[in-house]
């Protein structure tokens, strides 16, 4: 088992490391500037669907204009086929 002996004596190696004591504090600091520096989209896609879906007459909004732009179309389609 000379391999079982050459991956202890790695593993022991290994494991005496040191590792400073505020290491953790030093990249949690560095992780938090990254998202204190990080910035905000112009258009925030989230923001404007939780305003749409928690306000009853923003939904009211959306279909109206969704059933609008629907027959829209169909008159265009219908205008396209007929007269053209």
């Amino acid at each position: 088992m000379k391999s079982g002996e050459i991956y202890n004596g790695w593993k022991e190696r290994k494991s005496q490391i040191e590792i400073r004591k505020n290491f953790t504090d030093a990249v949690m600091n560095q992780i938090y500037q990254y998202e204190r520096e990080k910035r905000k989209p112009l258009f925030d896609g989230h923001q404007l669907i939780e305003l749409i879906s928690t306000r009853p007459l923003s939904k009211a909004a959306v279909i109206t204009a969704g059933a609008v732009i629907g027959l829209v179309r169909i008159t265009f389609v219908v205008y396209a086929f007929l007269w053209c």
